[in-house]
């Protein structure tokens, strides 16, 4: 659910948000729920440099290019990660993942969508240049070099069929429910279920650099690094969101979110989930250059101390 900044390199109007401080390697950092072991079997080694939790597992990228992958495992979701190195980016859905390969090819492991053919729609694409990836609920969604959206999965609510065309594209972001999309001149595009406003409540000006779709509320961060929040505000994932600037990360989870600051501290709000230690266990100190909201569980990954 969080939006990558890694392959902003093919999209110019944006470099300037890559610095080598989001570059560095280091440790993976898990709190919140630990059923089925997402936070007490995350895989130690400062060599990590990108992380992405789902609903009960996680993944994690080395900068050898291999993926690690722990927690619940029903759908092969972590016994089935490809082995390997070389990988551009991974991202974990509900009980799946997706992951772009050196050839810039989509590989998908975990449940199979197609289970169900009343709510399948889509194909994992088998055609290269793909620069992101994002998995949702039951769906995902992969950006193109070409500024186009692929999308696979559970079409419910138009996630699939009311993907947005046009080759302007330049960030994707895959909710529970709903999904997001960045486009060159900075506005942001929304689709899918609409029952608190994720939708007919995006925000219609510009100047927005990064944006994460939670479960039924989203984010968007500005050029001068404050947060803008819509949707779902039952436990006020929207109405209390930081006010101030200096943002440089954005992840929605279930109910919460995280920001991350940009002396690399760690902010969160929203409901913690089944009292499960997401907000309330949030590691403090700076140093972090990544963050990963999942349902129960958070990442971050630690350069310093």
């Amino acid at each position: 659910m969080i939006f990558q900044f890694r392959f902003l390199l093919v999209v110019p109007v944006l470099i300037t948000l890559l610095s080598a401080e989001s570059q560095k390697e280091g440790k993976i950092v898990s709190w919140g729920g630990d059923k089925r072991g997402q936070v007490t079997n995350t895989p130690a080694g400062a060599d990590f440099i990108d992380i992405s939790a789902g609903y009960l597992h996680s993944v994690g990228l080395r900068n050898d290019g291999s993926i690690a992958a722990w927690g619940t495992d029903g759908d092969q979701q972590v016994s089935g990660t490809p082995k390997g190195i070389g990988f551009l980016d991974v991202a974990a859905g509900n009980n799946h993942n997706v992951a772009i390969t050196k050839d810039s090819t989509i590989v998908y492991w975990g449940w199979d969508y197609t289970v169900n053919e009343r709510y399948a729609r889509g194909r994992v694409p088998k055609e290269g240049g793909f620069i992101a990836v994002s998995a949702g609920g039951n769906h995902s969604l992969a950006l193109h070099k070409d500024g186009s959206i692929h999308g696979w999965g559970w079409n419910t609510n138009g996630l699939i069929s009311d993907i947005p065309r046009g080759n302007d594209f330049i960030a994707i972001s895959a909710g529970a429910y709903h999904n997001l999309a960045l486009k060159e001149d900075g506005t942001v595009v929304a689709w899918g279920d609409d029952m608190f406003g994720s939708v007919e409540d995006t925000p219609a000006e510009s100047g927005y650099i990064a944006i994460s779709a939670g479960s039924r509320h989203s984010l968007a961060l500005r050029e001068d690094g404050s947060i803008v929040a819509w949707g779902w505000d039952l436990k006020k994932e929207v109405s209390s969101a930081p006010k101030e600037k200096g943002f440089v990360a954005i992840s929605g989870g279930y109910s919460h979110s995280l920001a991350l600051t940009e002396e690399g501290r760690i902010i969160a709000w929203g409901w913690e989930r089944n009292d499960e230690g997401q907000i309330s266990e949030l590691p403090e100190g700076r140093g972090f250059n990544k963050i990963s909201a999942g349902d129960f569980h958070n990442l971050a990954i630690r350069t310093g101390s």
